[in-house]
């Protein structure tokens, strides 16, 4: 950590500031409410633009701050130590905006940027389908060319923000097809409420609750012309194109998960006594919080190495799936056994570690399982 401290830019120090502010006064008191109600926190969202934590990574001129993605990182970590869902909706917002920012015309950037950057239109990337998983080469949705424009028609599967969000970016195969291209192309689709032929089905899962993804039919979709992102069969350079990004903010979240939970079980086993003693003071208690505390650090370690290659030089993708896989599974480990020191509390509702462990299981299956990271750590470093 101190390491990672010496190597922080004034501008970098900035966008922690700006984090723990939303996080302690705006996030803190609403995570357990966010917890309970499951549903989608758009007021929170919006306090999320107004901080400045929408657009780390966008310029200035679109209202963002221009940073690079160790301060995006930065930020999320913090956020996620008081609720992974609002750092994963913070994730998938994120990773909506970029593809306009890179690929999109000047008037689509003026049209949805300077709206993303506040918080006042929410982004969801659509990739995912239930027979292709995420790879754009076996998509089925299509994108039929008409006379105004196109007319959509697939299924969808997850998405973050899928359903709550004013602009989707649906990834689909255009038709006809260019002979010199697969046509797997983005379009820029409004909300479910704005369309017709577009319908969503909320998915429930046992932990992030308050982040909303599931199933997103969409059934003769009529776009306008100006809805292609980018150029025809650009889509899988597009989809792709933040992929050492998103693992290694799914990492930060993971480490900013464990550090909660480190954290609670630290305070805990200091303060609880049995025997007459504080139970921090017995050796199995001792072990644990060594190797929770070693493997955090190690975890964060992977994690910002890989967003200052990021930042520096585009990114690796070796390094990116490592951080992506190590961090997942050093939450799991964390909460697991910040639960163990707790004992029987820890398992109740009303203390914050199962949310935790179940927050952090999902990270070892979305992005890229743990098993896709390890054999891509395992193909790039033997240059397969």
């Amino acid at each position: 950590m101190q390491l990672l401290e010496r190597s922080l830019s004034d501008e970098h120090r900035d966008i922690r500031d700006r984090a723990d502010a939303f996080a302690e006064d705006v996030l803190s008191p609403r995570a357990e409410e966010i917890e309970a109600t499951d549903e989608f926190p758009r007021d929170v969202v919006e306090a999320a633009g107004d901080a400045g934590l929408l657009g780390i990574l966008i310029p200035e001129e679109y209202g963002g701050l221009g940073s690079d993605f160790v301060g995006y990182a930065l930020a999320l970590e913090r956020v996620a130590r008081e609720s992974g869902a609002v750092a994963e909706t913070i994730q998938g917002h994120t990773f909506a905006t970029l593809p306009v920012l890179h690929h999109g015309s000047d008037a689509q950037r003026e049209a949805y940027l300077p709206e993303m950057v506040a918080g006042e239109s929410v982004g969801s990337m659509l990739l995912t389908e239930p027979g292709a998983g995420s790879s754009p080469t076996e998509l089925e949705t299509v994108a039929e060319e008409t006379d105004d424009g196109y007319a959509l028609t697939g299924e969808k599967s997850f998405g973050t923000n899928a359903g709550v969000a004013d602009v989707h970016l649906v990834v689909a195969r255009k038709r006809p097809q260019p002979e010199d291209s697969h046509g797997v192309s983005v379009f820029l689709v409004p909300g479910v409420d704005d369309v017709s032929g577009f319908t969503f089905d909320r998915a429930e899962f046992m932990g992030m609750r308050g982040h909303i993804t599931g199933d997103s039919t969409l059934d003769g979709v009529e776009v306008d012309s100006d809805a292609l992102l980018g150029g025809v069969g650009e889509g899988f350079r597009i989809a792709m194109g933040t992929i050492d990004m998103a693992r290694t903010g799914l990492g930060a979240i993971g480490t900013g998960i464990a550090q909660a939970a480190y954290d609670e079980a630290v305070d805990y086993a200091s303060e609880r006594r049995q025997g007459g003693n504080a139970i921090g003071e017995y050796q199995a208690v001792q072990v644990l919080v060594a190797k929770m505390d070693t493997r955090l650090e190690a975890a964060r370690h992977l994690v910002y190495e890989s967003a200052a290659s990021i930042a520096e030089s585009g990114g690796n993708t070796r390094k990116s799936s490592q951080a992506k896989y190590y961090a997942s599974d050093v939450a799991e480990f964390v909460t697991r056994n910040a639960m163990q020191i707790y004992g029987g509390k820890g398992y109740r509702t009303d203390y914050p570690l199962e949310r935790y462990l179940r927050d952090a299981k999902i990270l070892s299956l979305i992005g890229g399982t743990t098993e896709i990271q390890q054999t891509t750590v395992a193909t790039e470093s033997l240059s397969l």
